[in-house]
């Protein structure tokens, strides 16, 4: 889990977790629940907004955070959220094209 420096403690003060969840969660013992999810990478991309990380960055973490069989849920829930953003792009996409 990235914590841009911090250490589990402040992280996860920041997070509104223990210390020992952010352990868990890291170890791969746990799987931190959406809202976590989404705090940490509220906390995480406003100090990395500098950089985007590339299409191949993004695909290699995701392939080593979720590889653990025990995070079969979060895969499904990704592969949905994917799924979504897919379907809003190519709306949005034939919404410009029709505006041209």
């Amino acid at each position: 889990m990235a914590r841009n420096g911090r250490s589990q403690k402040d992280f996860a003060a920041l997070l509104g977790v223990r210390q020992s969840s952010i352990s868990r969660y890291e170890s791969g013992s746990a799987s931190p629940p959406v809202e976590v999810i989404e705090q940490c990478m509220r906390l995480v991309h406003t100090v990395e907004a500098d950089r985007s990380p590339t299409a191949e960055e993004l695909a290699q973490r995701v392939r080593t955070a979720l590889a653990d069989p025990s995070h079969a849920e979060a895969r499904l829930a990704l592969a949905k959220l994917v799924d979504a953003f897919e379907s809003e792009h190519t709306r949005s996409r034939g919404v410009d094209a029709t505006r041209r």
